[in-house]
């Protein structure tokens, strides 16, 4: 390949290839981070789940294995990407016929596939396979009780609540139906082991703020009386936008890179 347009082509191609396998590269690091940093809420979705399958409820729709491997799936897409986009750089600088189709099939390939997979992605929704389940669970909550799984059950949904500062699913009312708390308590002490005036509050604080009315004003500028379902997906969308924008980057690229080996192809053929 000669002139100025075929080298325009091939070291395009080369410095797309070089982008793309860095963004994978970047890719990778945001699924390993993710994979690291596990969020402790999803402890409480598998728990949640058995307690509801042991009292015979049907948990078919509390699906959250998409959140929960997503990470896992973006590791093994990111090394392949930068794979083949390593090979990319080697048959644009080589000018390899073969080569560059093969990258080409495999790109296209690839494209099509995250393109799917964005799109099962976004089937149902957040509150279908999260908030109603955890919802139900609650009425399965058995604050007295010294079984192995109740209790930890119940250490879970404290550490939870105390970790992510909040109170129930939509709110502290969720507790309402918890009808065995000790007298005169409405609520879990994770709700109460943080208030907003400090991270540490007393034994007497933490016992107003569970006897306090979680309906009332006064408590909600008090203690932290927010769902937890709220800072749940707050905290996997804040997970997904910075995966989402480097996937977004990494596909772009990887379209400009199938033209340019595709036109590197046609200008092999009339060479």
């Amino acid at each position: 390949m000669e002139g100025c347009c075929a080298n325009l082509v091939k070291y395009s191609l080369f410095i797309t290839n070089f982008l793309v396998f860095v963004l994978g590269c970047v890719t990778l690091g945001f699924g390993i981070w993710v994979v690291v940093d596990k969020p402790s809420f999803t402890t409480l979705f598998d728990d949640a789940s058995n307690v509801l399958n042991d009292n015979g409820v049907d948990t078919s729709g509390f699906d959250i294995g998409l959140y929960s491997s997503a990470p896992y799936i973006l590791i093994a897409v990111a090394v392949i990407v930068a794979l083949i986009a390593f090979f990319g750089c080697c048959g644009a600088i080589k000018e390899n016929k073969c080569m560059l189709i093969t990258y080409f099939v495999i790109m296209l390939a690839i494209f099509i596939a995250g393109i799917v997979g964005a799109v099962l992605t976004f089937q149902g929704t957040l509150e279908d396979q999260i908030k109603n389940p955890l919802k139900e669970s609650i009425k399965y909550y058995k604050p007295t009780s010294e079984e192995t799984q109740d209790v930890a059950y119940k250490n879970i949904w404290n550490e939870i609540q105390h970790e992510l500062k909040c109170c129930g699913v939509d709110d502290a009312s969720d507790w309402a139906v918890v009808t065995d708390f000790p007298s005169g308590y409405t609520k879990p002490v994770g709700c109460c082991q943080s208030i907003r005036s400090t991270s540490e509050p007393s034994e007497s604080q933490i016992e107003d703020c569970r006897k306090a009315s979680a309906s009332s004003e006064d408590s909600a500028s008090k203690y932290y009386y927010k769902g937890c379902y709220a800072v749940i997906v707050d905290e996997i969308e804040n997970q997904q936008d910075k995966i989402y924008a480097a996937s977004i980057a990494t596909v772009v690229v990887m379209f400009l890179n199938m033209l340019s080996a595709f036109a590197m192809c046609t200008m092999a053929d009339k060479h």
